[in-house]
Formats: C-alpha cells, sequence, structure tokens
C-alpha cells in the first residue's frame, strides 16, 4: 500500500506526516474521513534527505497491513468466540450470563494482547518513506 503524506516533524529515522493537499482533494470534506487530523509516522531511510514540508511517498507492505488488521479486529473476536465456548465446556450448567462475561473477557483480552503486541513491534512495523514526491 502506498500513500502520499506531508512531513510535519523530524525525529532522527522517524517521521511523523499528516495528509498530503492532494490526496486530501478527493475526500472533498466528506464526514467519514479524518484523515486530515491523523497523523502518521514513518521510518525515513538515510539515503533519503527529506524535510519538513516536504511531500513524501509512504510504502507499507501489504503484509504488514494484513496483519495488523487481524490483530486489532480478527483476533479479539477469535479470543471472544473461544473463551464464550471454554466457559461453557468449563462449567456446563452457567447460563448465558456468565458464557457472555467470558466472552466479553476474551474480547478485552484480545484488544489488551493487540495493544501490546503494537507496543512491542512498533518500530520494526512503521510505514517506510520510499521517495519525495514533492519539495517544500
Amino acid at each position: 500500500m502506498t500513500e502520499q503524506a506531508v512531513i510535519k516533524a523530524i525525529h532522527d529515522d522517524v517521521v511523523i506526516c499528516g495528509c498530503s493537499t492532494s490526496a486530501c482533494k478527493s475526500c472533498s470534506g466528506n464526514s467519514f474521513c479524518n484523515i486530515k487530523e491523523r497523523e502518521i509516522e514513518a521510518r525515513l531511510p538515510g539515503e533519503i534527505e527529506a524535510s519538513i514540508g516536504d511531500t513524501v511517498e509512504i510504502f507499507l507492505p501489504p503484509g504488514k497491513t494484513i496483519l495488523a488488521g487481524f490483530m486489532v479486529m480478527i483476533f479479539p473476536l477469535l479470543l471472544f468466540g473461544l473463551l464464550f465456548f471454554l466457559t461453557g465446556s468449563i462449567w456446563p450448567a452457567s447460563g448465558e450470563g456468565l458464557r457472555v462475561l467470558g466472552g466479553i473477557l476474551g474480547l478485552a483480552g484480545g484488544f489488551a494482547l493487540s495493544w501490546l503486541y503494537s507496543k512491542l513491534t512498533n518500530a520494526k512495523n512503521l510505514p517506510r518513506i520510499t521517495g519525495i514526491v514533492r519539495r517544500a
């Protein structure tokens, strides 16, 4: 996946980027689009010299995008289902309330594990700047 963004700040080899003007024109103020306020961290390779205000191309490999989506959405739902049925297997006489509580605990645990994974692997999972589209 490739996107264009404008560099807002540079900290060593990590840059903070925002929405580029050309990318936001297609949005036309759509109420579902909130990328204008969102900031993206990306890794700046040593061979690319960029400065604040430059429009750059950011690349995130599809495999990492799919893994991120899995960790955020699918993994917690799988833990919900697993703990829902596991609670029913451990306490067969329990009602639906206890099973739902077990499922909700699985969902919360899935989100917590997803957040922890994100914090531990953030540095290596950052998107990478592949080039400069336009200088400031």
